[in-house]
């Protein structure tokens, strides 16, 4: 046996030995937060996603734990986190809107364009990936499509390759936007979370700023622009301010 195959056979082995303890690990989590241990379910899995293992499922059980003891900000986030994972998660999108219901804040965010909204409901209907492995694969088509078009001896045939070609052009183009859409807002780190009681948001970045209004734990907000240990934000309602960067985390 060469060495390039002991190392082949190593990696893989080494994997294989990972993913096992990660599965077995999770498992554990799930089994003490169905045992209602929901402090040593919490710990278990913010373990797993300190050690990299990212998934939807992950985020949503760790949201769940969170819930469970009483950590709202935590809860919001770890939901927030299984959905830029996966958009379609039902369970995740039901349990952030409870989590939500229980913040003080209740901020009603501006209304968006029909367009915008369909947009995103498209590229969210998968992840960056797969829109990515879409768009290759057309791509492929397309060409193929060509070839018929060029090289095709019977009419018909080249009538249809033309028109593939076209549609699959087409698609290539939509796909790849998703792709590119999807990617953009699962990295964004232009939004946070509130994770203190509360802070008082002001005017300028300093505490010599006026007082314009005051946030709670687990309220929404977008980044804006940094200065020095300050953020300026913006809440969904619109309204902006400067507060401590130690205050809320990025998603």
């Amino acid at each position: 046996m060469d060495m390039n195959k002991k190392i082949y056979i190593l990696i893989v082995s080494l994997l294989a030995t990972t993913f096992s303890l990660r599965a077995a690990s999770m498992a554990q989590a799930d089994s003490l937060y169905m045992a209602g241990d929901y402090q040593q379910a919490m710990q278990s899995y913010q373990t797993l996603i300190d050690e990299g293992m990212l998934s939807a499922d992950l985020y949503y059980n760790a949201g769940n734990a969170y819930f469970r003891n009483n950590r709202l900000a935590d809860a919001i986030i770890c939901y927030e986190r299984a959905l830029r994972l996966d958009a379609t998660h039902a369970d995740a999108k039901h349990n952030l809107a409870f989590a939500q219901s229980r913040t003080i804040d209740k901020i009603d965010a501006i209304g968006s364009i029909f367009l915008v909204d369909w947009w995103k409901a498209c590229y969210r209907l998968a992840n960056p990936d797969v829109w990515a492995y879409c768009s290759i694969g057309l791509f492929i088509l397309c060409l193929v499509a060509i070839m018929l078009f060029v090289f095709g001896r019977a009419m018909w045939l080249r009538k249809t390759g033309f028109s593939i070609a076209i549609l699959a052009f087409f698609f290539t183009l939509i796909t790849a936007l998703c792709a590119s859409a999807r990617y953009r807002e699962i990295t964004d780190t232009s939004l946070a979370i509130i994770y203190v009681p509360t802070v008082t948001i002001k005017s300028s970045p300093d505490n010599s700023g006026n007082d314009l209004f005051i946030l709670h734990e687990g309220t929404k907000v977008s980044i804006k622009s940094t200065l020095s240990d300050w953020l300026e934000i913006q809440t969904e309602d619109g309204n902006t301010g400067w507060l401590p960067a130690t205050t809320l985390v990025v998603l």
